[in-house]
């Protein structure tokens, strides 16, 4: 799962998740790290490609990283930039 830092991504937030998960629905994101809570939960914590502050979430600052399941995110082709390198 490692592999997916670094890899642009769709978002698609699930249905049942809060009113701002609309707001980031179908958004491009950046994979900034692969993390597991204490009941062994996988999360993907995604840059939004858009957000001008994105060097603050990648340098893990709060309000510009957002955390998705697995099954909400959608790997682009290895052939778009990722934006950040």
């Amino acid at each position: 799962m490692k592999d997916l830092i670094g890899k642009k991504v769709i978002l698609k937030p699930k249905k049942s998740r809060d009113a701002f998960d609309m707001f980031l629905d179908g958004k491009t994101g950046i994979v900034e790290s692969v993390e597991q809570d204490f009941e062994d939960r996988v999360y993907v914590a995604v840059v939004l490609e858009e957000d001008e502050g994105r060097d603050l979430g990648f340098a893990k600052s709060v309000g510009h990283r957002f955390f998705f399941d697995l099954d909400e995110i959608e790997v682009l082709p290895t052939n778009s930039t990722n934006g950040h390198e």
